[in-house]
């Protein structure tokens, strides 16, 4: 997840502080410490301290279950309405992905029904500032058990939804129902909040952006799992010289329909050129050597690359498609369009 600060290590977890719960963390402490808002003081700053600690413990609960199962844990993110635990590969098995997502709300929930029975014996025993404190930290530990088990992702309800479906069809059937019921919650929050409270509109976008974003990330990851660049890349690769003209060029585009291709001399790759490169080229210029207007610094991939990986490199890089190179020689290339179709048939074998 991006825009997150590294705030510590845990168990060699990274722990990151996103920055939209960085910035609500820091506007509370300064409304409080300097008295901006009536009734909001140190005691409510301290409060959110102890609500980040509840969360950090959820999500590192999380994260010890989840490595008891050998399953890597990249990083943890805390957000304003909980955290979320990096997998580096998400557990196919139902009963695990069902243990780990159940941990952390329960652990929570566990921590408010323990401290609950000593909060009613020695509450009243407590200065009013503390027994604020224990009251509402026990609260906060049971909402935030409690929303979490919401079935919609990137709530833990979401996984556990998954974990239980998937028990009845495929993981992807079972992300893409979990994610549709997800959205659908997240409309109806954000309905009840146009009513009753603004904030749950915030809350809803954030469900939904989570629901949609789980079922596209476990789509890719799943269809293209086990797939590597030499199995569904163009082997027959078709080049272009650096000295053939742009009109050459153009004419190859439309005669082929392909949109890109590789800049060879001979022996080397040594550059790309693309229909988006050529055609804010003006009439007088389409006679000169498309040399003089390709990208020279190419991203490459190679035949034993993984898929999911190249997928990656395209989406961060905003490209369509990469050479394959093998030994400093062009094998092949694999574009966007090839990973598509490969998805689609790897989803229809998946359903059948």
């Amino acid at each position: 997840m991006k825009y997150s600060l590294k705030i510590f290590t845990v168990f060699g977890i990274p722990v990151e502080l996103h920055f939209s719960f960085l910035l609500l963390m820091v506007v509370i402490y300064l409304v409080a410490i300097f008295n901006l808002v009536p009734g909001v003081d140190v005691t409510i700053a301290v409060l959110i301290t102890l609500l980040f600690a509840a969360v950090v413990l959820h999500e590192l609960t999380h994260s010890y279950v989840a490595q008891g199962y050998g399953v890597e844990i990249d990083r943890i993110v805390l957000l304003p309405i909980g955290g979320v635990s990096a997998m580096k590969e998400l557990p196919k098995d139902p009963h695990q992905e069902l243990m780990i997502a159940i941990a952390g709300p329960l652990v929570n929930l566990v921590l408010a029904a323990v401290l609950y029975p000593v909060y009613l014996f020695f509450g009243d025993s407590l200065s009013p500032g503390l027994n604020f404190l224990f009251f509402y930290f026990i609260l906060m530990n049971l909402v935030l058990g409690a929303f979490n088990l919401l079935p919609a992702f990137p709530m833990d309800g979401g996984r556990v939804l998954r974990a239980y479906l998937a028990q009845k069809m495929s993981f992807i059937k079972a992300t893409e129902t979990a994610a549709s019921i997800g959205k659908t919650l997240a409309i109806i929050m954000a309905i009840v909040g146009i009513f009753f409270n603004p904030f749950l509109i915030f809350i809803a976008i954030f469900v939904y952006l989570g629901a949609d974003q789980e079922s596209k990330m476990v789509l890719l990851n799943t269809l293209l799992e086990g797939i590597n660049v030499e199995d569904i890349m163009t082997g027959e690769v078709k080049t272009v010289k650096p000295t053939d003209t742009v009109n050459e060029v153009f004419r190859l585009i439309f005669r082929h329909r392909h949109m890109g291709y590789p800049v060879y001399d001979g022996e080397n790759l040594v550059g790309i050129i693309t229909f988006h490169d050529l055609s804010p080229v003006p009439e007088e210029k389409k006679n000169l050597p498309v040399e003089e207007f390709m990208t020279r610094d190419v991203l490459v991939t190679s035949p034993d690359e993984d898929v999911a990986t190249v997928m990656e490199k395209l989406n961060i890089n905003k490209v369509g498609r990469l050479p394959v190179i093998e030994g400093g020689r062009l094998v092949g290339i694999i574009s966007k369009t090839d990973i598509m179709k490969a998805m689609e048939i790897r989803k229809g074998t998946m359903n059948s």
